[in-house]
């Protein structure tokens, strides 16, 4: 299992058994996950970011010499 699964499953896993326990902790939980999965998004978001622009140019620069070719 990657870590998003494992997240999303445990999440999933507190917010039952805290409608079991006591539904008054149900709200709090899942504004609190959705906060926690927001701030996790915005991270792994901002990490990517770099080797996706990298990524990206190097792609361009690939279709750029394959539509380009030699010149008569």
């Amino acid at each position: 299992m990657n870590t998003k699964a494992i997240l999303i499953a445990g999440g999933i896993v507190l917010f039952i058994a805290t409608l079991f326990t006591d539904a008054r902790l149900a709200p709090v939980v899942g504004a609190a996950a959705l906060i926690g999965t927001i701030i996790y998004a915005w991270a792994a978001n901002r990490s990517d970011a770099e080797a996706d622009f990298s990524e990206a140019e190097r792609a361009t620069a690939r279709q750029k010499r394959q539509h380009t070719g030699p010149r008569s």
